[in-house]
């Protein structure tokens, strides 16, 4: 039998069948950011303190009505891309070189999430209420 990772297992009995093996596990979830949430902060940068791959707060909760800027203060490219439901949302940074920002307002309350369209597993999430 040829795993998902291109292992195998192969199983013999010399007193007759084998019974059929457990199913897989159920496949993981996403949970979305963790960690503790910024009150009020509307300047969000990517690549700060010397992580190149995060946000920096991950997490930030604003009213309704503020614009959030989003600046690269990283050495490589980088966006803030709204992730809903599993695929790519409704607004985006595009690509921002080192130095370079990108304002979005969120006009209405909710959760919003967002990545990194080039390095997925960076993310991030806006509060607003």
């Amino acid at each position: 039998m040829l795993g998902a990772n291109g292992d195998a297992v192969w199983a013999f009995s010399l007193k007759g069948q084998l019974g059929p093996l457990w199913p897989p596990p159920p496949a993981m979830t996403v949970a979305g950011p963790a960690g503790p949430v910024a009150a009020g902060v509307d300047t969000i940068n990517i690549a700060a303190n010397n992580i190149e791959y995060g946000y920096f707060p991950a997490r930030t909760r604003i009213k309704a009505g503020t614009t959030v800027t989003f600046t690269n203060v990283g050495d490589i490219p980088h966006t803030a891309t709204s992730f809903e439901a599993g695929k790519v949302g409704k607004w985006d940074t595009g690509v921002l070189e080192k130095g370079q920002s990108k304002t979005v307002t969120f006009s209405e309350p909710g959760n919003y999430y967002y990545i990194c369209a080039p390095h997925p597993w960076m993310y991030g999430q806006v509060i607003v209420e």
